[in-house]
């Protein structure tokens, strides 16, 4: 006896839906899992922006320190010219031509 076209029909057409839940639900899966690797490459990236080795911090704050000590010598030499000129301002001209 030959199976009823209807029947073949359900059957084929419930497949094909437990098919498609699948992968759809295959589909999700992937998609939390990527975003939780995401999420994780994410903090872990921020965690090493947000703190420095002690070397490094060393570093930087050599370096922060010689510019800060070449400033401060700009300064002063700038202050020192200045000095000079005002020296040189106070200065009373010698009286010449006078008879």
């Amino acid at each position: 006896m030959a199976l009823n076209e209807t029947v073949i029909e359900a059957v084929a057409n419930y497949n094909f839906k437990a098919n498609a839940e699948r992968q759809t639900v295959n589909a999700d899966s992937h998609q939390n899992r990527l975003q939780l690797l995401a999420e994780a490459s994410l903090a872990q990236q921020l965690n090493r922006m947000n703190s420095l080795d002690p070397a490094e911090a060393a570093s930087i704050s050599g370096v922060v320190s010689s510019d800060l000590a070449e400033k401060l010598g700009e300064l002063a030499g700038a202050v020192a010219n200045s000095q000079q000129l005002m020296k040189g301002a106070q200065t009373t001209l010698p009286e010449t031509g006078q008879g």
